[in-house]
């Protein structure tokens, strides 16, 4: 008798598991169409140059050009986030089709429940309006390189930013120092944390005369950036972001057994947006989906999240 109520219970678990699961397998795919469809808009956007920033990116990229031979490929590089082919838009297809790759049949239920909520940030991210508040970064590059000839956009001029944060002066280029897409923090035997540019992105090394920088003393002094103070949750991929996380974590702990505090780079956003869409303002998806196992334990099923998504509408969090 006993053996017989273990068996159907175990019965019971593999029914509830395999419904679970087909029922994450359906609303991803479902949630993978309208990403798809989101991309293609923003797509259409880049290429009928209806996305006022990228605009802006590619006026600013062929100014500075004609008197800056020695960064013109930099400026260039920086360019290219504003066509389909460029770094940005190019993550978040490389992040669609990993959710396509990792939810096929086999998938956990913890992988599956990780790929809906990566879904729901990917469908944030495409959106027009935030997509062109990102374009922020690169765009403000540029015009720290134009030595204040060109204005920056969505964001405070850099001396009232750097007053307003009392940072530290990174030099031209400072926004995108802790952004993966153009580089990543390279840890020395000694432990130590430093920020190391990707190919030719190596040239604003000679913008900010030649200066290494640090992991903590970055956390403590970085400036204002879109990417860090309100896109970080949105345009990071997953494992990038776990990998910050890390060593975030990593550094808290030497930190502490040398008896000294560090506070995460994040733990409040710095001063210098202006004009950003409420769509950027609004809160990500991305606390629950960066920690998948609170997600199974909220006791919310599969139905109800979706419902509750897909009652925010297109926006995903306006």
């Amino acid at each position: 008798m006993y053996k017989n109520w273990i068996v159907l219970c175990l019965m019971l678990f593999l029914i509830a598991c395999t419904s679970k699961t087909e029922r994450l397998k359906e609303q991803i795919a479902t949630d993978t169409i309208l990403v798809e469809k989101k991309l293609q808009n923003l797509s259409n956007g880049l290429k009928n140059q209806t996305i006022s920033n990228a605009a802006i990116l590619k006026q600013y990229a062929s100014q500075l050009s004609r008197g800056n031979s020695e960064y013109q490929g930099l400026i260039q590089l920086l360019a290219k986030n504003a066509d389909i082919d460029g770094p940005m838009y190019q993550s978040l297809v490389e992040r669609l089709n990993a959710v396509k790759k990792y939810s096929a049949s086999g998938s956990s239920i913890e992988l599956l429940e990780e790929n809906l909520l990566e879904l729901e940030i990917l469908a944030e991210a495409a959106h027009p309006t935030t997509f062109n508040d990102a374009l922020s970064d690169p765009i403000n590059v540029l015009a720290d390189i134009s030595e204040g000839k060109l204005p920056r956009v969505q964001s405070i001029k850099r001396e009232q930013e750097k007053s307003a944060n009392s940072g530290q002066d990174y030099g031209k280029g400072a926004q995108l120092i802790g952004n993966p897409q153009y580089g990543s923090w390279k840890t020395n035997s000694s432990g130590m944390s430093f920020w190391e540019w990707y190919g030719a992105y190596a040239l604003f090394s000679n913008l900010m005369d030649g200066r290494r920088y640090s992991y903590s003393d970055w956390g403590r002094g970085r400036p204002y950036s879109y990417y860090h103070d309100y896109g970080r949750n949105r345009y990071t991929k997953p494992s990038v972001y776990k990998q910050q996380d890390k060593l975030q974590t990593r550094t808290e702990k030497s930190f502490k057994q040398q008896g000294k505090r560090f506070s995460s780079p994040y733990a409040k956003k710095r001063t210098g947006a202006s004009g950003l869409s409420k769509t950027s303002q609004s809160r990500p998806s991305s606390g629950s989906f960066r920690k998948a196992s609170s997600f199974r334990k909220s006791g919310s099923s599969s139905g109800r999240r979706a419902q509750s998504r897909t009652s925010r509408g297109p926006s995903r969090g306006k």
